[in-house]
Formats: C-alpha cells, sequence, structure tokens
C-alpha cells in the first residue's frame, strides 16, 4: 500500500499515511479540521530484492530437459517393472 504526505492547511502539521491510491483524505490527524489537507509531493519508497547471478540460476530450457530425462528415465523404470512381473 503506498504512503502518502500530508499537510494541514489549518495547523501546519505535516504527517504520513498510507491508504489506497483512490482514497481521499480528508481529516487532519493533529487538528481534527476537516477539508484543509494538502497532499504532498514524496520520494517512491521501495525496496529492492537483490537478483541472482544469472550463473546461479538455471535458464528455462535445461530446466524443462531436466524434467525430460527424469520422465524418461521413471518411464523405463515403470516399463522393466511391468514386464517383469509378467
Amino acid at each position: 500500500m503506498p504512503r502518502y504526505a500530508y499537510k494541514c492547511a489549518d495547523c501546519g502539521a505535516e504527517f504520513m499515511t498510507m491508504h489506497s491510491a483512490d482514497t481521499v483524505l480528508e481529516e487532519c490527524n493533529a487538528c481534527n479540521s476537516i477539508g484543509n489537507l494538502e497532499k504532498l509531493l514524496t520520494r517512491p519508497s521501495y525496496s529492492a530484492k537483490p537478483r541472482p547471478h544469472k550463473e546461479d540460476k538455471p535458464h528455462v530450457g535445461e530446466v524443462t530437459e531436466n524434467f525430460i530425462k527424469e520422465a524418461r528415465e521413471d518411464l523405463k523404470t515403470q516399463h522393466k517393472e511391468l514386464y517383469q512381473k509378467r
């Protein structure tokens, strides 16, 4: 949820609050006056997660190939087990 900074025209108090983008805040937290808030410009805040190195992350093709190899081995094993029982 985004944070927004406000300033009250009546008492001059500045405060930050979190709410959805479509919410309109009208009441001052300090003096409780209504309709005298001004939304201030603020820097966007976000937390960036460190990206993994390309060497650490397998390519999609590698993951698919490994899955196919494992599935083939499983099918061979199941095939042998099925025909050994007969």
